[in-house]
This record gives C-alpha cells, structure tokens and sequence, in this order.
C-alpha cells in the first residue's frame, strides 16, 4: 500500500523492519482463525493474529469475493467469483472479469471497471485489484487465466502477472493499458505459469502477493496459498509477510488489501487550557481518510533564526475520535504538530512553506509513512 521512509527502504530484506499487520482478506473456503469461521464471502480484519470481520458489505454476495482494496474514502473495490446481482435480488448483474465499487454509507454497488466492454475475453476472471495510490491512482489487476490483450495495446499476461491500467474517461470501460506494474517473469526462476496471484496489493515499499498453489521462489523456500508473500524491488527478492492461516493448508486467501493511508491533518490549532493553568489544548480536523484510526501528538523546539526541525513524539494513542488533547508543554518555545496513522503507518507530516513534506520526528509513533491517501 505504500512508500518506506528512505533508510528504511535501503536496509535490504535481512534488515527490513517487521511491519505492523493490519490487514483485511478473504478467504477461498470457510476458515476458522482464533475460534470463529469466516466464510469466503466476508471481508475479515487481521490485527497481528486478532481477527473480526466487520460489517462491511450491504448485501454479503453469497459468491467467493476474488479481489479486494480499501479505498481512502471508506468505499471498496472487489470482484466476485461468479457472475452475481447486487444487492442481492436488485436484478443488476456483475461479471468476475468486472471491479466493483461499493459505498458503504449509500448502500451502493457500482462499475469501477467493467471488463466486458473494456475488452476482457470471456473466461478471464479478476483474481487481484488495488489503486497504485489514492482514489483516482492507476488501477492494478491479474487474472486467473493466461488473457491475451494484445488487440487492446498490451501484450499475453501470465495469472502471476499485475497489469496496470489508467483511467482516460469516466465510463466503466475507459481504460488504457500502461503494462506491467509486476513482471512474473523478473525472478530467478521466474514465477511459474501454473501459480495463480490470488490477492495483491502494496505495503511498505514491497509488493504483497498470495498464490493458489504452493510456489517454490527464491531464495529457495516454499510459499504456501495461505501466506502473504512480499516482493522486494529494490534487492530483488522475495520474503514471508504473515501466515494469518498458520499451520492449515486446507484454506487460501482469495483476496487481501491493507489499510488505507492515514493521510493528512488539514489544520490543527493550539490554545490555552481552559482545565489546567500552564497547559496546552491542542485541537484539529480529521484527516480526510478512513485509514486514519489514531493520532500522535509531535513537540519540538522553535529555534531563532529557524533551524533544523526538532520534533519527537509526546503522545502516541489520542483515541482518533475526540480530535483534542490537553498537553502539558516543555519549558520554552515550542511548536507541535498532529500525524494521523494506524497500526501500519503514520501519514504526513504536513508541509513546509516551500510545499517539501516535513520530516518524521524523532522516535516516531510508527517506523513508516504511507502518503497515499490526502
């Protein structure tokens, strides 16, 4: 889902951070994780190994879900397995080959991308789809057949491959196709034709893959269906993210997508308090994405003349609701400024007066930042 500070992403795969696991996925079968069975249709949370499945389709399709992304403004892409009507007895009919948009609060299903008209040959399904980005970003897919799209300006791809395609229009079918976001082929070996890409998305400067079948990759290791996978660019290779599935072999997972980017506080303001002689209540607006779940809170120091910024984390854990938090301040001139994150990242830090992103502060809330979402 995302862009790793640059020391981060220099450290190579031994010295790549654990990352915070804050996920949502669908499984292929009926699953049962930590005492519950979750059934291929739900969209289930996992939280480092705590998993629930929210509420978050108006109508369950009753049909495996095949691809999934959370989107920052709390909508939902997906594909279904089989040609399916949504909601449920409404009479509009959606095909595997088609992305699905839905609006949580409106009840609303829609085309985002309609692969019929766009020119999909019958019998290729979606297997995986996510935004390169925010919401108006490239959309990512695979299919779950080799599908020649060479009379569309791309080429034969592979079920191991991620196609990248941008919007030209607002219909369904108004889609160009860039080329390959991943190529199955650039391993050594490549990924074999036969494994299917099952779920897909980008976390942390690494793209994230599950497969259909066990799949040998280097360095020599075996990949099992109910693994995330990473695919490291930059060194290249591959890696184990999570197995939420643990030692079960009889279930895959059929579609993921990680949290959306927490994105950025619009405006924030610091007053005295109104509570306590001598504090601080620092006040601001919501980020305007859905994958802002909590805050920290930054204090540095104001230099004369302005000098280095000098920030470092005073609080961690506002509750994400109340949007306000009464600090006692450091003796001198300080400023203070407010990060949205979630389990997996914080969002920006705001910006300079030249436009630059600020930088993170010392001992951030998390070792990361996502500047997908605005």
């Amino acid at each position: 889902m995302k862009r790793l500070i640059p020391l981060l992403v220099a450290l190579g795969i031994a010295g790549l951070p654990a990352l915070a696991s804050s996920y949502y996925f669908s499984p292929d079968v009926p699953t049962d994780l930590a005492g519950n069975t979750y059934l291929p249709w739900q969209i289930v949370r996992n939280d480092s190994g705590t998993f629930n499945a929210p509420a978050v389709l108006a109508q369950p399709p009753v049909t495996a879900i095949d691809s999934l992304h959370a989107m920052c403004s709390g909508k939902w892409l997906l594909s279904v397995e089989a040609p399916m009507d949504l909601p449920l007895g409404g009479g509009v009919y959606y095909e595997p080959w088609d992305v699905i948009e839905f609006d949580p609060p409106a009840g609303i299903y829609s085309l985002f991308f309609c692969g019929g008209p766009f020119g999909i040959p019958p019998g290729s399904d979606i297997d995986a789809a996510f935004l390169r980005g925010d919401d108006t970003a490239d959309l990512v897919i695979s299919f779950d057949v080799p599908t020649d799209l060479t009379g569309l300006g791309g080429a034969l791809y592979q079920p191991s491959d991620l196609v990248q395609l941008q919007r030209t229009g607002a219909a369904c079918n108004s889609w160009t196709i860039v080329g390959l976001f991943f190529d199955s082929t650039t391993s050594v070996p490549p990924i074999p034709d036969t494994t299917n890409v099952t779920g897909s998305d980008r976390h942390g400067g690494r793209t994230m893959l599950g497969f259909d079948v066990a799949s040998d990759l280097p360095p020599p290791t075996t990949y099992l269906p109910g693994q995330v996978v990473f695919w490291a660019p930059l060194i290249p290779g591959f890696g184990l993210y999570d197995a939420p599935y643990g030692a079960q072999t009889t279930s895959r997972i059929d579609a993921f997508s990680f949290l959306p980017g927490p994105g950025e506080v619009p405006s924030m303001h610091v007053d005295k308090s109104s509570i306590t002689a001598g504090d601080l209540t620092i006040t601001w607006i919501a980020s305007l994405s859905v994958g802002a779940e909590d805050y920290g809170i930054y204090e540095g120091t104001v230099s004369q003349p302005w000098g280095a910024y000098s920030h470092g984390a005073i609080d961690c854990h506002d509750d994400g609701t109340k949007f306000t938090e009464e600090i006692t301040p450091a003796a001198g001139n300080r400023y203070y400024l407010v990060v949205a994150m979630n389990p997996n990242h914080e969002g920006s830090y705001g910006r300079r007066s030249s436009g630059a992103e600020r930088p993170m502060g010392s001992s951030p809330c998390k070792p990361s930042q996502d500047f997908d979402c605005p």
